[in-house]
């Protein structure tokens, strides 16, 4: 009897189990198993991120329509009994939900109505398994694992201590060293009652619960991105406040505030960009859809360069495969785009540049001198159609409709890792575009805005001073203080900087490397962890964020269901 822990029951626990399964039905091994599931959240399958609970004010930034490529779940035999199939998102859908008009805004969902979903897939796969005692579940953390003569020794935080055959981490996000900058401002906070910071933004439910964010607070909000739009919504709509829809179409709306919500609402980043709104419905998005011959070649050019064929260094590749899908995309548009008379190599040569340098300026291109709430207005203007399209805002989604052949072909290179490092800060800086949240989000922050509750004078990284108010926020000839402190700023996935039991743990007993100082564990295309002192594989298994570097794209959620856990899964009962 072969013994298998999954550490991590969000959607990629949930698919590692369900693919593990689906592989041992094809081998007919199902006697020879035994499954182990750790998972501290109330709700398995949904995780923490997507837990059913959380408030309606966190809403996801990918459409319905998009999450028709969430499949379901086939039927699975087995030898003493059958797994029922489970719907795709789609079929779980009311039957009125699942085909909306094109010219219907997309639908983003609240994050716990997937959630939902996830919960609802694994409580039918899992209660058929624990019948027949195949698997098992444990609401504890795991904090420690160590490996002697091929067994795993896992210690739960209560001090017990499991062995198993093989272990999968399939863990989501996780904590990090705190700022130096944070950590002034905790310390700052120290037994003062007129003043809090907040090191996470989520669960929210902790900020919008305490009373020191009323009518009188001015609340200082680090990051400018999806995380900073869900705290500003709990932060309103969560305290009573409400954004009254004005125009049914475009979502413009008017705020309405109440005698709990805060009185300025401060935003500030590194650069003082706003996120970039997709486009309002499926009509316009066809707009900026390749073919699928475009995509083909694409796929073709990412997988040459980063498997070999090609001798590449840098983006360039990466730059001249999508540039020309961008040009003919931004050709076609013709009256919906700023005019232009530009052949293809100079349109061509401005999308490398600009994706060279987010600041190049070009008449085809959102000047990068407009004031923010400009900026916003008219990128909301280009999502619904109103507004001539720059080649910006083309370039952007067309980059988000090529991501998941990027993701696909461009995981597990043979290249070095500076040009991994480098490709996946390129894919970052796209994602104020390409995962952009709904227009109806960016209405409510330019409703805010316009109600002065929002204000962007200090967005684009201001002076701050420790006050005995709080916090003093300066740019030029103005200052505010704040008397709340809310981080949005999610942290990324470095290894190195993780400071979770279990991943210091992994580190200090050498059972995982990070592929660069500045990405995440180096696995095999199988998903098991690449040790640098190992001369043999060893059934340790690393699924997912902590994973950036071997592989990217891992904050979306239909990569929780993609080819890489079914990898890990042909593996794992390959050594049964």
């Amino acid at each position: 009897m072969r013994h298998i822990a999954i550490i991590g029951i969000g959607p990629r626990g949930l698919s590692a189990l369900e693919n593990l399964y689906l592989e041992i039905s094809k081998a007919k091994k199902s006697k020879e198993i035994q499954v182990t599931l750790f998972e501290t959240a109330a709700t398995p399958g949904s995780g923490r991120i997507w837990n059913t609970s959380q408030p309606d004010t966190n809403w996801l930034n990918i459409t319905e329509r998009a999450l028709k490529d969430l499949k379901g779940r086939p039927a699975i035999d087995l030898p003493a009994f059958t797994i029922p199939a489970f719907h795709s998102y789609t079929e779980w859908l009311p039957k009125e939900q699942q085909h909306p008009d094109e010219d219907s805004p997309d639908t983003f969902p609240p994050r716990k109505k997937l959630g939902t979903y996830l919960n609802e897939r694994f409580e039918s796969i899992y209660k058929i398994l624990d019948k027949a005692q195949n698997v098992s579940k444990k609401r504890t953390e795991i904090i420690s694992i160590e490996l002697k003569d091929e067994i795993f020794f896992l210690t739960d935080t209560l001090g017990n201590v499991h062995q198993f055959d093989e272990v999968v981490l399939t863990i989501g996000h996780q904590p990090t060293q705190i700022s130096e900058q944070l950590q002034q401002w905790k310390e700052h906070a120290t037994n003062k009652t007129n003043l809090i910071v907040f090191e996470e933004p989520y669960p929210v439910e902790h900020i919008v619960n305490t009373t020191q964010i009323n009518s009188k607070s001015t609340v200082g909000l680090r990051g400018f991105g999806l995380a900073m739009i869900d705290v500003a919504r709990a932060i309103t709509i969560g305290k009573g406040g409400a954004f009254k829809i004005t125009d049914n179409r475009t979502f413009e709306s008017e705020y309405i505030s109440s005698d709990q919500t805060p009185h300025k609402i401060i935003p500030f980043s590194l650069d003082g960009k706003p996120m970039v709104p997709k486009p309002l419905n499926a009509a316009i998005d066809k707009w900026f859809t390749p073919t699928n011959e475009e995509i083909q070649t694409f796929a073709v050019n990412i997988r040459k360069a980063a498997h070999g064929a090609n001798n590449v260094s840098g983006t360039d590749f990466l730059k001249n495969a999508i540039a020309p899908i961008a040009v003919r995309v931004y050709k076609d548009l013709r009256k919906k785009a700023i005019p232009n008379s530009e052949n293809e190599e100079q349109l061509k040569q401005i999308v490398i540049k600009w994706l060279d340098n987010e600041s190049y300026a070009n008449k085809l291109l959102h000047p990068v001198d407009n004031d923010t709430a400009t900026t916003i207005k008219t990128f909301i203007d280009m999502a619904t159609g109103d507004a001539p399209i720059s080649l910006d805002y083309c370039v952007g989604q067309v980059w988000r409709h090529c991501q998941p052949t990027l993701y696909k072909e461009f995981s597990h290179t043979d290249l070095d890792d500076e040009t991994t490092a480098e490709v996946i800060a390129l894919d970052e800086r796209s994602k104020r575009y390409s995962y952009g949240p709904p227009v109806e989000s960016m209405q409510q922050i330019l409703t805010l805005i316009r109600a002065e509750v929002l204000v962007l004078d200090y967005v684009d990284d201001p002076e701050i001073e420790l006050v005995a108010d709080g916090w003093k926020l300066s740019t030029n000839s103005k200052h505010i203080i704040t008397n709340v402190m809310i981080n949005s700023v999610l942290d990324p996935p470095k290894l190195l900087e993780i400071v979770s039991p279990l991943i210091s743990n992994l580190l200090s007993n050498d059972l995982i490397d990070p592929i660069h100082s500045e990405l995440g564990i180096h696995i095999e295309k199988n998903g098991c962890i690449m040790i640098s002192d190992k001369s043999v594989d060893i059934p340790l298994a690393a699924l997912g964020r902590i994973s950036k570097g071997s592989v990217i794209g891992v904050d979306a959620i239909l990569e929780c269901f993609g080819s890489r856990i079914n990898d890990w899964a042909k593996s794992a009962v390959q050594r049964i």
